[in-house]
This record gives structure tokens, C-alpha cells and sequence, in this order.
């Protein structure tokens, strides 16, 4: 067999010329060539064009470029052919925001002739449907985003800038006013009907407290903001009572601060009302100084910002899941036309596997081998029917179910595979919650999560829980549900709910679990939670994960009911 250094090594000197732009790339084509680029539409079959086509990729971009190798396989086919598949990031020697960031894919395909080893088949995958005419990168295109983008975030920063600016001007005005009311005695009679229309006013909380910090006075937005009854409440306390004790020694600091003159601007706080809930609030404050510059108080003004932080807050969630949503829509694509591609190669390679044992004699060496190729195409197009069916692109029988049935007629299977000493308990009402599906994935679901279940558990005695019920939409949680673009419909769902008490799933995991070949255990597992929640997404249904380590797991999986 060909020694995979070998396949390495030519592996590495094709990317090192490439990416130093070396025309001497062009003499290690085979004759016998066939290719295609990551911008175009058509397949190369002549080597002449597959170096007229290199040399128009330098020609566009002469300096040298970087390459980011993410991750390589080799696969021997014979003596004289090996395949080399990689998975990088191409850095172009330009400020880009676009390109760098995606993953190309290169497969070579490498074959040994007279004068030594030759490519004679490269094909490389980049998503290049930016790429304009005449060009093998998508420069243009990449030039003039970045320059949008550039320009996008410019006048944000300058509207920010803005507001702040307003915001800074407002609050000095405010501090201002309230340092020159305090300066006599008689500014300050004369100035009380004013100070009081402000704290009418203001939908913020507008505080007043002493040298020390002791409340002297609080707007009427106070009773509502921290919920109290009466102004007597308020009065001679610290004004850091009103916080979270951790957040109280930061608090004095800034006021130590804005005693010495630094401008600290609104600071957030956890506030802590006369209830005893907790919220999040922004701060602002100033001193009031006498004549002679002297601080003789403060003046806070509270603002409650938590609609403000659960918005921004949901804002997030939304463009991660919309980023998530995007590079899951666009790698689903890619994996369904890699699977059924996959599997039609592997349909003519069985075919003509099994043509060949007809012509073997049986239980020898070569009828064996042709055997063991056979069983191997045979387990690799089971992997790409799972892929297919995570993807939600087979065929499935379905049919009105009881989905308490359904379970019923596969207690005996699993408990006679269960380790012994472990106990699978069901409730399974009759009739249980009717659903249209197909019966053998319904299977294939619970199936998995139980074997999932008693591996969790790792020891004999565990105790693994069954149950079929019916619930409402609303009843449905949004934590840790998977589709994360699932919304449930106005109508019942039924529920198969498999729990244990095992070592339970790290958060950091549970987002990752339903991912294919995915893993904890060891290798070679992986896309039994994948092709669950594809039967279950194609089925417009979901599955809700509750777990967390130490304290077991529970999968619930819904269905529509008919």
C-alpha cells in the first residue's frame, strides 16, 4: 500500500506552491486530467485548460496568499492512486471580512505514472457565488462589502456618539441646575416648587440624599420603582441599602470618585426593593456643592432598565439563532447533495460487487474479499441513509398511530436488551394521543434514547422512565428546544417523555448533542440523536432536553396530534 507520508508530502508541496503563487504547480498535472474550480459552472477534462485556469488564479492575485489548514484525510485506493481531501480557509492578501471566514474544501487525487506521481483530478469547493466575470476570486465583490460594512459601522459609531453626546449634555445641564439651587439658602426656598415639578415629572427616579448618603427626599416614581407605600420608607437611609449587597463597595467607589472630580458617567446596578426582588437599574448622580464648592449632597436619578436588557438580551439570541438557522440551512443543503450523491455512487459499487461473486467461487480468498467490500458499501450507504433521514430527505410510511401502542409493542425488545438488574418503567395511557407518522421511526426514536438512558446511568440497579402524555402548545418550554426555529402550532401535542437519574449532559453540550457524529461516549457514535431529531423535525414536531450534570436527563418529544 502507498505510504500516506508520501500522499503528505504531495499533499503539502501542492498548497506551498499554490499559495506562493509558483508556476512550476502547472507541470505536476497528469495528462489524463479532470477538475473543476470553486467559481465555475462547467468540468475541466483537458490539462491545458486546467493550466491556462491556474495561471489566470495567480495572474489575478500575483502576491503570495495564506493558507489555513483546518484538517486533512488520505485514503490509499491502490498502489498507484490516493486521494487527499482538505478542509481550509484561504487568507487573501486584502482586508477582508467575507472570504477568510468561510471553509473551502480541495480533494486531489494523485496517481503514479512513468515520470513519478501526477495530479490527474482536483476539485476544490469555496463558496463562490460572488465571483464576478474574468476573475477566480470574488475580489470585487469582497472590496465592495468590506467598503459597505466599513461605512455601515461608521455611522453607527457616529449616532452613537451623538446620543451620547446628548445624553452627557442633558445630565450636565441637570447636575448644573441642581449645584446652583443648593448654593444659598433662600435659591433653594425659592427653588422648591421647581424641584418638586421635576420629580413629578421625570419617569426615572430622582433621588436626594445628604453629604453621607442618607435620603433626604425621592421623586413619586420611587414608591412604584421599588415598590414601597410611603415616603417614610425612604428617609435617613443609606442610599446604598437600595442595592444588592455585592454591588454596594463598587457603588461607594464611584461616589469616592465622583468626590475627587472624575466623571464616571451611568453605572448599572442590581437594585434591591423594599420587597426583597432584585432588578437592573442605571444610575446617574452629581453633587450638589455649596458657594465656596464645598459637597453638601447628591442628587441619583434611577433609571429601571430591564425591558431595556431583556430586549437586547433577545436581540442576541435572535442573531445567533438567525446565524445558526443560516449556517445549518446552508450546510444542510451541501450534506443532503454529498449524501444522495454518496449514495447513488454507492448503488452502482454494490451492483457491480455483487455481479462479481456470481463469478467467484464461493468461501475463497478473492470471493471473501469481494465479500467484505460488499458488506462495507452496504454499512456505508446505512451511514448516508441516517444523514439523509437527519436531513428529512427519505421517504417515510406514514399513518394514523397510538402513540402509546406504538411504545407498548417495543417494552418487550427493550427490556430484554436492557443490562440486567435495570428497570424500564412505562405509563402508558390507552388510548393514548393519536399522531400521523411512521411506526419504525417512532421506534427507531424511542429506541435511542432509552439505549441513551441505562449508558447514562452506567450502573446496574438505574431506573429508567417511560411516559406517554398529551399537552397543550402553551405548555411547551423554549429552553434548550430543539429545532431551534420550531414554533408550536395552535393546536394539542403528544408528548413521549424518556427520563433517567444519570451523570446527566454539561450545558455546554446539549446545544451540540443533536449535532451528527457527535459524541461523549467513544467513537464510531454519534447520529442516533441526529437522525432522531430529523424524523422529529420532519414530522413538524420538536424535542425539549432538560438535563444537567449529576442530576439525570429528560427527553421529551413531541408530535402533533391528529
Amino acid at each position: 500500500m502507498i505510504d500516506d507520508q508520501t500522499i503528505r508530502q504531495l499533499f503539502d508541496e501542492y498548497i506551498k506552491m499554490y499559495a506562493s503563487r509558483d508556476d512550476q504547480l502547472t507541470t505536476h498535472f497528469s495528462d489524463n486530467f479532470s477538475g473543476f474550480t470553486g467559481g465555475g459552472d462547467f468540468l475541466v477534462k483537458d490539462k491545458q485548460q486546467w493550466v491556462d485556469i491556474t495561471r489566470q488564479d495567480f495572474a489575478q492575485i500575483r502576491e503570495p496568499i495564506r493558507i489555513e489548514l483546518k484538517d486533512l484525510a488520505i485514503q490509499s485506493l491502490a498502489e498507484t492512486i490516493a486521494v487527499a481531501t482538505g478542509f481550509f480557509t484561504i487568507h487573501l492578501p486584502i482586508e477582508d471580512h467575507i472570504l477568510s471566514r468561510e471553509t473551502a474544501r480541495l480533494v486531489l487525487i494523485f496517481r503514479k505514472e512513468s515520470p513519478g506521481w501526477r495530479i490527474s483530478h482536483s476539485s476544490i469547493s469555496i463558496p463562490y457565488h460572488l465571483v464576478r466575470e474574468g476573475e477566480v476570486y470574488p475580489l470585487k465583490e469582497l472590496v465592495e462589502r468590506n467598503r459597505s460594512l466599513e461605512l455601515l459601522i461608521a455611522e453607527r459609531t457616529d449616532q452613537l456618539r451623538r446620543a451620547n453626546e446628548d445624553l452627557q449634555r442633558t445630565n450636565d445641564e441637570l447636575a448644573r441646575k441642581v449645584t446652583e439651587y443648593r448654593q444659598t439658602e433662600v435659591a433653594l426656598q425659592s427653588s422648591e416648587e421647581r424641584y418638586r415639578s421635576i420629580l413629578h415629572a421625570s419617569p426615572d427616579d430622582i433621588t436626594i440624599t445628604d453629604r453621607e448618603g442618607r435620603i433626604m427626599m425621592v421623586s413619586p416614581m420611587a414608591l412604584s420603582l421599588w415598590r414601597g407605600e410611603r415616603v417614610d420608607q425612604y428617609l435617613g437611609r443609606a442610599l446604598t441599602d437600595f442595592l444588592i449587597p455585592e454591588d454596594r463597595s463598587r457603588a461607594l467607589s464611584q461616589i469616592a470618585l465622583k468626590l475627587k472630580g472624575v466623571m464616571t458617567g451611568p453605572t448599572e446596578y442590581r437594585g434591591l426593593r423594599l420587597d426583597g426582588s432584585t432588578f437592573d437599574i442605571e444610575v446617574n448622580s452629581e453633587f450638589m456643592r455649596s458657594a465656596d464648592g464645598a459637597p453638601t449632597g447628591m442628587v441619583v436619578i434611577v433609571r429601571d432598565i430591564t425591558e431595556r436588557k431583556q430586549a437586547l438580551a433577545e436581540r442576541e439570541r435572535l442573531e445567533a439563532q438567525n446565524r445558526q438557522l443560516q449556517k445549518a440551512e446552508s450546510l444542510g443543503r451541501m450534506a443532503g447533495a454529498i449524501a444522495h450523491h454518496f449514495n447513488n455512487q454507492l448503488q452502482a459499487v454494490m451492483s457491480s460487487l455483487e455481479f462479481a461473486m456470481v463469478d467467484l467461487p464461493a468461501n475463497v480468498g478473492p470471493a471473501r474479499d469481494v465479500a467484505d467490500a460488499l458488506q462495507s458499501a452496504r454499512d456505508a450507504a446505512k451511514l448516508s441513509h441516517l444523514m439523509l433521514t437527519y436531513l428529512g430527505q427519505t421517504v417515510s410510511k406514514r399513518e394514523p398511530l397510538d402513540l402509546s401502542r406504538v411504545c407498548h409493542k417495543g417494552l418487550t425488545l427493550l427490556r430484554a436488551v436492557l443490562p440486567e438488574g435495570t428497570r424500564l418503567e412505562s405509563e402508558l395511557p390507552s388510548p393514548g394521543p393519536a399522531i400521523h407518522a411512521d411506526a419504525n421511526q417512532v421506534q427507531h426514536i424511542l429506541t435511542n434514547l432509552v439505549t441513551n438512558a441505562w449508558e447514562a446511568c452506567g450502573n446496574a440497579g438505574a431506573v429508567i422512565h417511560l411516559t406517554v402524555s398529551a399537552v397543550s402548545a402553551t405548555a411547551m418550554a423554549t429552553a434548550h428546544r430543539f429545532p431551534i426555529d420550531f414554533q408550536p402550532k395552535d393546536t394539542n401535542y403528544a408528548c413521549l417523555e424518556v427520563a433517567d437519574k444519570g451523570c446527566g449532559i454539561p450545558s455546554g453540550d446539549i446545544e451540540k448533542i443533536f449535532d451528527p457524529f457527535f459524541s461523549t461516549k467513544f467513537p464510531g457514535r454519534g447520529m442516533g440523536l441526529a437522525v432522531a431529531i430529523g424524523i422529529v423535525r420532519s414530522h413538524k414536531g420538536a424535542i425539549i432536553v432538560q438535563s444537567a450534570p449529576g442530576r439525570g436527563s429528560a427527553f421529551r418529544v413531541y408530535f402533533p396530534i391528529q
